[in-house]
């Protein structure tokens, strides 16, 4: 099969626009969201200001696009959510589901900070994300109906928890491996839903 003449300037285009995108998530994780400039990630990405505007409008749009990245993988993680009941396998589930978890945040919980931080008022792009997680944790969790207890109350509250554990993790005053990190905080959850 022949290849097109662009198809190499295809390829390399997209290892340009990935290396700018990965040294976005590096200049917004050091100097968040309104301090970082163009000139901090073009220097970061040993790339020109001019490549830059070849594939991003501005800060704010390779920010967006980064945004977008991060929430498709949280939207993949949230499909991936097992059921959760009070076994030993659905427990094995949702510690392997958390250490994902906590996986992805490693690699974008700087950048999940800046997204924060770059609010521009009503509900934030994060906030739905993560309801919508919660939403899916809610439906997930197989369990009695209880007066005044609201799964998706529940599950916002402990995701809200899981969020900030691994942004102490991330930040370093937490020093736990992952898999120690998963076990507790699946035991936080299940305490929760089924005690």
């Amino acid at each position: 099969m022949a290849t097109s003449p662009s198809t190499p300037t295809r390829a390399r285009g997209r290892a340009t626009k990935a290396k700018l995108m990965t040294a976005g998530v590096a200049v917004f994780s050091d100097k968040g969201f309104r301090a970082a400039r163009v000139d901090d990630i073009v220097k970061r990405a040993r790339i020109s200001h001019g490549t830059f505007y070849l594939y991003f409008s501005s800060k704010d749009d390779l920010f967006e696009q980064l945004v977008a990245q991060v929430a498709e993988e949280l939207k993949s993680l949230t499909e991936s959510l097992p059921i959760i009941r009070q076994t030993q396998e659905s427990r094995d589930g949702l510690e392997q589901w958390l250490v994902s978890f906590i996986e992805l945040y490693s690699t974008y919980g700087p950048l999940i900070r800046s997204w924060t931080e770059a609010e521009r008022g009503g509900v934030s792009t994060q906030e739905d994300v993560l309801g919508t997680v919660a939403d899916a944790l809610a439906l997930k969790v197989k369990i009695r109906k209880r007066k005044d207890f609201d799964p998706r109350i529940a599950s916002l509250a402990l995701l809200a928890m899981v969020e900030r554990v691994n942004y102490f993790s991330v930040t370093g005053q937490v020093d736990e491996e992952a898999e120690n990190l998963s076990r507790t905080l699946a035991d936080i959850m299940l305490d929760a839903f089924f005690a």
